[in-house]
This record gives structure tokens, sequence and C-alpha cells, in this order.
């Protein structure tokens, strides 16, 4: 009997040991990232990122404190009185204030829900233009809780959680669109693959501030400024997908020899003033 008893405190213990590792395992995974919504291919933050996964850091308890608080989120239409936020139930459109750094979620092209965000920096701004949704996931670090993707074709950019909500309002990420985990987490079930996402309102419409030098593999909003004003000009860049590949490199070529210019296939000042890609504030 004693021999059965000591048995059985062995096997106890073993299953312990067993749940404990697994459960350890389970946070190990989520710390990575791995941690994917059903049906959802993203396989977790990637350097190739157009946008910035941010490093972890050790939060205080103040910056603890600031991220369990609820954002300023406004409901706009609430016809009901409810105070709780409902999913809205009509068609879901998305529209991103860079100016006022707010992104809108509207139903049936009605205004539903606004909340704060970060936005790109002016030596990176958010792209402009109108865009999808095409990958969805639930990740963990820099990108925070959530992730919704968008099609843009020079780079990866997207809608995101935060592990810095202390920024949220700021021109501070490199491209994408942060917010706050708790609402990023709240929108993330009603977005459903295909949702439009229009950004709007970067002063300096496609360009950086200041204008980048554009050299072979550049990418972003500012190529695609250049490949349309080149076509418009007469000289073929080849696609206008905002990679600056051979064919754009040697239309700007062809530019700056009609131009008198030192020909090298590099997008410099002279070239944007050339091309009339100016700067205004």
């Amino acid at each position: 009997m004693r021999r059965f008893c000591a048995l059985m405190v062995i096997a106890v213990a073993l299953l312990g040991i067993v749940v404990v590792w697994q459960w350890e395992s389970g946070i190990k995974k989520e710390e990575l990232g791995l941690d994917m919504a059903p049906g959802i291919d993203e396989s977790g933050p990637a350097k190739e990122y157009s946008c910035d996964c941010e490093p972890e850091e050790v939060l205080t308890p103040e910056m603890m404190q600031l991220a369990a608080k609820p954002s300023w989120q406004t409901e706009i239409a609430n016809p009901s009185g409810q105070t709780e936020v409902t999913r809205p139930t009509g068609r879901i459109d998305i529209v991103v204030d860079t100016v006022d750094r707010t992104l809108t979620v509207s139903s049936d092209g009605k205004a539903y829900q606004k909340f704060p965000v970060a936005v790109g920096k002016s030596s990176t701004p958010s792209p402009p233009g109108q865009w999808q949704v095409v990958s969805k996931g639930a990740w963990s670090g820099g990108f925070g809780t959530r992730w919704l993707g968008l099609n843009t074709p020079w780079g990866k950019y997207g809608i995101h959680g935060t592990n810095k909500p202390w920024q949220i309002g700021g021109l501070v990420s490199a491209g994408c669109i942060r917010m706050l985990n708790h609402d990023v987490e709240l929108i993330f079930d009603w977005i459903p693959i295909g949702t439009q996402v229009v950004i709007t309102g970067n002063s300096f419409g496609p360009l950086r501030n200041p204008r980048r030098e554009i050299g072979s593999g550049e990418r972003g909003p500012d190529v695609l400024a250049v490949q349309k004003r080149l076509k418009i000009l007469g000289f073929d860049p080849g696609a206008q997908d905002g990679m600056y590949e051979q064919a754009t490199i040697d239309a700007v070529k062809e530019f700056q020899k009609a131009h008198s210019m030192r020909v090298t296939g590099i997008v410099t000042d002279e070239v944007y003033d050339a091309l009339g890609l100016l700067l205004f504030e």
C-alpha cells in the first residue's frame, strides 16, 4: 500500500511538471508573436516590414497605468444612448487622418467610432492613398497585440497596437498606424479582409520631409510620385508601383540627360525640383 501511494505521488509530480512546461511554452510562443488568430496566414513580425517593429523595453508603473487607461475614443453615432461600444452592423470603412492623428471607423458611409492614433514621422510618412486590409494577426511586442496589414505595393504597412502607448497622438512611426492595444483589439473583429482604408492629411503629399535621395532598390510613395511625374512628362518609368527599379532608373537618366544634369539615375533635390515635386508646408 505504501509503495502504491509513493507511485501515485510520483505520477502527480510528473504530471505537474508537464503542465508547467506546456504553460511556459505557451507564454514563450506569445512572446515571440506566434499566437495567431484562426485562419490567418501572417507568421509574425518580420524584419522586412516597412513600418516599425518597436524594441521591447522595461515599462515603468506609470507607463503601465497609462496603457490601461481607456482612450478618448468617441462614439459618433449612438442612437440608442448606450455607452457600451457595440459592433457596427453595416459595411465597414476606415479613414486615417494624419493631421488630426485619428482613425475613424465608418458603418455604411457614416462615421461610427473615432480613435486616437500615432502616425509616421515627416521623414517616414504614413502612405497616403486608398488601401485595403489584406492580412490580420494577433501578435505581441512592438506591434502590440493586433495587426491589420495593408496592400501597399512598395512595402508592408499596417494598423497595429503598440508597447509605447504614451506616443499615441504623435508623429513617431516609420509609416504604420499605431493604436492603443485595447482600441485595436476592439476593432480587430469588426474589420474583415478587404476593408477599405483611406489615409489622408499628409501636408507634404507623397514626399518625405526632407526629400530623400532615391536610388536603386528604394520603395515608397515618393518613388510612385516620381514615376507618375516622369510618365506625364513623356519618360517611361515602367510599372508605376512605388519601386525604384531599372526601368525607372533609366527614365530618370533620360530625364537628367534631357535637362543637362549629371546623369546618375539618382533622384536628388535637383531632379525633384525639375520634376516639379516640391515641398509646401
